[in-house]
């Protein structure tokens, strides 16, 4: 990325700054903003002054909210990787112990329930980890919020040990996974047409386009929804 002290104004919102300019030229012309003219700040100059924050505001406005859409969806990235993390540390352990109450969800009967309760009750996270993890804008989990697998920004996936590591195991909740590339809801949260985001069980994850929609190659495999 270019240094934005060597970029001009145009690059940096990205919008022809043409009727700006025409602005400032014709006030010039007329000897608005001359100096020379005037022992003080005119009312007129100060008008233009404030006609051009606007339109400056207006052109870097769809910027500004395109760059906190990508930086939300970066961090609910992060956090299916924490949960998927957990989820993997106690899929481990129950491999060790022989406990089949520990595992993918799909291991232990593909629901929220059997996947949420061992997480907590083993101490993989807490309950405020949880909250914070199953969040993203527009959706927020807290103590007031019933903790099902309808109430949270992500979906839930019943992987399991005997799928391959491009099953979907986490996506945000305006994306719905299915056996043909799954499903994209421009209108839900907690991104709507901005994009969505997967996890897979393999420890990788992508933030995507809604053009990706139906890309299995893409996505990941597919992996039932837990209940």
């Amino acid at each position: 990325m270019p240094d934005s002290a060597g970029c001009s104004l145009a690059e940096i919102t990205g919008k022809p700054l043409l009727p700006v300019l025409i602005i400032v030229s014709k006030y010039r012309r007329f000897g608005f903003m001359n100096s020379r003219n005037h022992a003080g700040i005119s009312l007129v100059e100060i008008l233009v002054v404030l006609v051009l924050v606007i339109v400056l505001i207006s052109l870097m406005r769809p910027s500004i909210g395109n760059g906190l859409s990508k930086g939300g969806m970066t961090q609910t990235l992060s956090n299916m990787k924490q949960l998927h993390l957990a989820t993997q540390q106690m899929a481990l352990d129950g491999v060790t112990t022989g406990d089949t109450n520990l595992g993918w969800p799909g291991d232990t009967g593909g629901t929220f329930y059997n996947w949420m309760t061992p997480l907590l009750g083993g101490g993989y996270l807490t309950t405020n980890d949880v909250y914070k993890l199953l969040s993203a804008p527009g959706i927020i989990v807290g103590p007031k919020t019933p903790l099902t697998a309808t109430n949270t920004a992500l979906l839930i996936y019943a992987v399991s040990t005997n799928l391959p590591g491009s099953a979907v195991f986490l996506s945000t909740a305006n994306f719905t996974n299915n056996s043909t590339g799954g499903i994209f809801n421009p209108s839900a949260k907690p991104y709507g047409k901005k994009g969505f985001a997967v996890f897979r069980q393999g420890g990788d994850g992508a933030i995507l386009q809604p053009r990706h929609a139906g890309q299995t190659n893409v996505i990941g495999s597919f992996a039932p929804l837990c209940r």
